[in-house]
């Protein structure tokens, strides 16, 4: 049971479960009455192939490189983007 959480990263959990939600919510969109949520059921499907890329250079990183150091670099991304929304929302009271 060990080696099966070995290799996860914050990006293929994030991934993982996106593409999930993603899947139900445009299928229950796109099998409703109205015409806009079954366009806007599409857009979230068509939203997912840049996840689904992500999530697939993340499974390729990890395989050449390892899991602790693009784990890193992972969180520290999702903390830079973070400290910039924070920037914004200080900058956003200020004005």
């Amino acid at each position: 049971m060990k080696t099966q959480f070995k290799n996860w990263t914050l990006f293929f959990v994030a991934g993982s479960i996106a593409i999930i939600a993603g899947l139900l919510v445009s299928i229950i969109l796109m099998n409703g009455v109205s015409a806009p949520d079954a366009l806007f059921g599409m857009y979230i499907l068509m939203s997912l192939l840049p996840l689904l890329l992500i999530v697939v250079i993340d499974r390729i990183l990890v395989w050449k490189f390892g899991n602790k150091p693009v784990n890193k670099i992972q969180f520290s991304l999702v903390a830079f983007a973070a400290f910039l929304w924070m920037i914004r929302f200080v900058m956003d009271v200020i004005e």
